[in-house]
């Protein structure tokens, strides 16, 4: 077996960390220098020689060494293509080897071996339609962070052997493989972390189940053995920094004091390789342990005010991700919770979402979601010793209003909107019709940065999806101000929860009754409790009564003169 992997030429030599997704093959007799999954992330600090050495790899192992094979080479521009792969290509190989034509940007080899150099301008699906009309047996997806899960998707369906490509001299034919090179950043971010790191399916469908080793499966109806709708083993990724690319340091030893001058997000980023939140997220001010608030670790952190509004936040449709939301106001316990023994009575009025609905699947109908909504009207479930145990644990809430997506108010027919038909299924089962939420984009993303920076706002453990979302909303680089919309179903979720939360109501102050019965208990004698129950509820029956003046008599007035 090889010791030292081969190089094209003289101007390239894998490093170190390049290595580590390579493994050495038999096929028929003969070595192959083969990726460790069919599916590969290149991700961490910039500078790393992530890109090039899959660049070289590709015209190594597909392009040299089976004669036809077409290789799809993808970024989000063509600008950032010559500038980037292209130029590496120029430099790193011999140009009497391939031909370039700069109006198709196709690369021909002297086999006829093809590098299909493709843009994707905006990032939607019909950008690389003109690039699935064939196969490709290798797909490098540069910068695929800016790359939704569905081109991801539909660019692996097309990671076949091309029709022209021929074997090689052992009688073998090229392994597909799709590889993706990005710094920790961008829209999808989260997307590729989540299944090449955390090593999870992107969207859980119902019914899925993880296995002893990583898979995950699903038993379809109909079907008589289960499905595996993920397997781990077909995902790997390498994480390397530009302090493990010492060919590139040699070359410009500034890069690492550049660097470190940068920002501390930005640096952590793209010298450390930090894989955590996005970069240009939207709610850099989100913080988990603060925002966040586990009622199983601390049951007493919310005084929960039952006569307080609900308000519901949603986004529906058949085609997307559904999402709905309750919130209320409560007093919350500001800051860590004090060590035990000591209590913290720093409680500071916030608004609180304390229920999601976020089904993984799409194509739920209005009754469906309707009926998810009824089954989630109530407050959480707190322990029996809470002290608003009876009061709230478990109780069905009133919503006073459900926020609802302006676009379902359109009327598609002469009488009827998509919101007119769901707020007759809401209204059969006790439920408020919907009300049109905002159309103020900027306005209602604002307001919710507000909120969490002000720290007015916390969202309940038991709300995982939003929770998981809102770190993951990067800005418009078009509209700063505004949360750049995508097809994920974080983005779904964030619409559902901006809604309720831009429509939510002012605070209302405790009804005199409720406040009447409260302090009734402090009174220990039950003579006394008697008459100051009944003093209470005289005053309150005549809270709103008008004060008139008597009417006297002018004269009388006189008499007393």
């Amino acid at each position: 077996m090889p010791k030292q992997l081969p190089d094209i030429n003289l101007t390239f030599e894998y490093q170190v960390a390049q290595k580590r997704v390579f493994r050495w093959v038999e096929r028929k007799g003969e070595q192959y220098l083969m990726l460790k999954a069919p599916q590969i992330l290149e991700t961490g600090g910039q500078r790393s020689g992530k890109t090039s050495s899959k660049l070289i790899y590709g015209i190594q192992e597909y392009c040299l060494r089976y004669e036809g094979c077409a290789i799809l080479v993808l970024r989000r521009t063509i600008k950032e293509l010559d500038e980037g792969v292209i130029a590496d290509l120029h430099a790193l190989v011999d140009n009497k080897i391939f031909h370039f034509n700069k109006s198709d940007r196709v690369a021909t080899f002297q086999n006829g071996s093809r590098i299909v150099f493709g843009g994707c301008a905006t990032g939607a699906e019909r950008d690389i339609e003109k690039y699935l009309g064939t196969g490709y047996p290798y797909i490098l997806v540069d910068e695929c962070g800016q790359f939704s899960p569905s081109i991801w998707h539909r660019l692996r369906l097309r990671n076949i052997v091309n029709p022209g490509c021929r074997p090689d001299q052992y009688g073998n034919m090229p392994i597909p493989c799709i590889v993706g090179c990005t710094n920790p950043i961008g829209a999808w971010w989260d997307f590729y972390r989540t299944v090449f790191v955390k090593k999870e399916p992107w969207e859980k469908e119902d019914g899925a189940t993880k296995a002893a080793d990583g898979s995950w499966w699903i038993h379809y109806p109909g079907d008589s053995m289960p499905t595996c709708v993920y397997n781990p083993h077909d995902y790997y990724f390498n994480h390397s920094t530009v302090l493990e690319n010492q060919k590139y340091l040699e070359r410009d030893p500034g890069i690492i004091t550049r660097l470190k001058r940068m920002p501390p997000a930005l640096r952590k980023k793209f010298l450390d390789g930090y894989m955590g939140d996005v970069e240009g997220q939207f709610f850099e001010c989100w913080q988990p342990e603060y925002h966040v608030v586990n009622l199983r670790e601390d049951p007493e952190a919310i005084i929960w005010q039952p006569w307080q509004p609900v308000i519901g936040g949603q986004d529906w449709g058949v085609g997307h991700h559904n999402a709905f939301y309750l919130f209320t106001k409560a007093l919350v316990r500001h800051g860590a919770k004090l060590p035990t023994g000591e209590e913290n009575t720093d409680y500071r009025m916030k608004t609180v979402c304390f229920r999601e609905v976020a089904p993984e699947k799409t194509g739920l109908t209005s009754t469906e979601f309707a009926d998810l909504i009824n089954a989630a009207a109530y407050y959480p479930r707190l322990p029996e010793d809470h002290k608003q145990y009876s009061d709230i644990s478990g109780k069905r809430c009133k919503i006073s209003a459900i926020f609802f997506s302006h676009e379902k108010f359109n009327r598609v027919m002469e009488q009827h909107s998509p919101a007119d038909e769901y707020s007759k299924v809401l209204r059969e089962r006790g439920l408020p019709p919907v009300s049109m939420g905002t159309r103020d984009r900027i306005g209602s993303a604002g307001h919710m940065y507000d909120q969490l920076k002000l720290g007015k706002l916390v969202i309940l453990s038991s709300c995982p999806a939003i929770v998981q979302s809102i770190p993951t909303l990067v800005r418009d680089p078009k509209r700063l101000d505004d949360v750049m919309k995508t097809d994920a179903a974080a983005d779904d979720r964030y619409d559902g929860f901006r809604l309720g939360l831009y429509g939510m109501y002012k605070t209302k102050g405790e009804p005199a009754e409720m406040a009447a019965a409260r302090e009734s208990q402090r009174i220990t004698d039950p003579f006394a409790r008697y008459f100051f129950t009944r003093k209470k509820q005289y005053e309150t029956s005549h809270m709103k009564d008008e004060f008139r003046q008597p009417e006297v008599p002018v004269w009388m007035g006189k008499l007393e003169q």
